[in-house]
């Protein structure tokens, strides 16, 4: 039996560690002679899950000190006596002697923890790593990712775009990298009811990646240029409260507080997704958002800027538009032509039902596991 570390950054309700719980569930249910460790960098609400599909699970927080003022004291005090480093590396040395046939790292805040027990290693195993970002979120995360190439035996990209940020810019050997889109099992059927007021959406961690500002410009462009038409705009999706005052100052100055919405964090965000008529991808930069592969399979058309998403690899075959990079004009156009064109909205919904059907772990999960069975 093969023995593998899956290494994932929090254990949280986000794409990548969802992706990943997937296909652990897969993994486990093919019984594929794998014995599944896995180690949080920080927790999260999937904790429990995780425990069910894994023989060791690791939370890496654990061995963190919360900033309390005692505990800040007592920290102090370990760092003068050398202890809390101690404590670290005994704990990283265990985990390392565990003897893992393959280290998986799954997202590029893994990374440094992967090469760093991969090196502690004795039996040298092999590093696999799952890349859920771009360029900027590269830099941010990981600004050294050059130093840790080189450990590296595998990667898996999550779009076509990861793949070719990977080779161009990282240069990474495109032998050993690999595409594997990103998946979801979740399934919701679309409301249909033709009284409702047209609802255009968007949803994520309200962030500028994420381009909150860029949506609110659509939706005061459309109020503007358009202020007949009866249109309402939801983001779902968390919003931090010193963001959530200055996105309240902006919609009561623009006049939009009766047309956009910031809903916030929800339990159960597809209760929204199925009332949208149509999905606004405003991302700067977003490999492959799950958010689109759920909505699409309900049969909504979506919008998303040039260069910005693996998502437009999709759209190409039909399904949305694709406009210049932050050109919400042309964004909010191409709304309003799905406003008047409910065939259309129809025809572009159905494409997206089929090509987005294919995301889902039955299909993806056996391709990463090629990927493993390879190294």
């Amino acid at each position: 039996m093969k023995k593998i570390l899956f290494i994932s950054n929090n254990a949280t309700r986000t794409g990548a560690p969802y992706v990943l719980l997937l296909f652990l569930k897969w993994l486990k249910k093919e019984n594929k002679n794998i014995e599944i460790h896995i180690v949080f960098l920080e927790g999260g609400d999937l904790k429990d899950d995780f425990k069910e599909v894994a023989t060791v699970c690791y939370n890496y927080s654990d061995i963190l000190i919360k900033k309390s003022f005692f505990n800040r004291v007592f920290s102090y005090l370990l760092q003068k006596t050398n202890k809390r480093k101690t404590r670290k590396n005994r704990y990283l040395k265990n985990i390392a002697n565990q003897q893992y046939d393959i280290i998986y790292a799954n997202t590029i805040a893994s990374v440094s923890f992967a090469t760093f027990l991969k090196k502690q290693c004795t039996n040298n195993p092999k590093l696999i790593v799952h890349i859920h970002e771009l360029n900027t979120a590269i830099k941010a995360y990981l600004p050294n990712f050059k130093e840790h190439i080189p450990h590296i035996d595998s990667f898996i990209s999550v779009s076509k775009l990861v793949m070719e940020h990977l080779n161009t810019d990282w240069k990474v050997n495109p032998l050993k990298n690999h595409l594997v889109y990103a998946f979801s099992d979740k399934e919701v059927f679309k409301k249909e009811d033709n009284s409702k007021v047209f609802e255009v959406g968007a949803s994520g961690l309200v962030n500028p990646r994420k381009g909150d500002d860029l949506f609110v410009q659509v939706a005061n462009y459309i109020k503007t240029r358009y202020p007949k038409i009866k249109i309402k705009f939801t983001w779902v999706g968390q919003v931090y409260n010193g963001q959530r005052i200055s996105i309240e100052a902006d919609l009561e100055k623009a006049n939009l507080t009766d047309t956009v919405f910031f809903v916030g964090e929800q339990s159960a965000p597809e209760n929204y997704y199925k009332n949208f008529d149509v999905f606004l991808m405003t991302s700067r930069e977003d490999p492959f958002p799950l958010v689109c592969i759920e909505v699409g399979k309900m049969g909504v058309p979506i919008i998303c800027f040039e260069k910005a998403t693996g998502t437009a690899e999709i759209l190409f075959e039909g399904g949305g538009f694709i406009v210049p990079y932050l050109d919400v004009v042309t964004m909010a156009e191409k709304l309003i032509l799905y406003y008047n064109d409910s065939i259309l909205r129809n025809k572009d919904g159905g494409l997206n039902k089929i090509n987005f059907s294919e995301f889902t772990s039955d299909n993806m999960a056996k391709k990463i596991f090629n990927c493993i069975e390879n190294v």
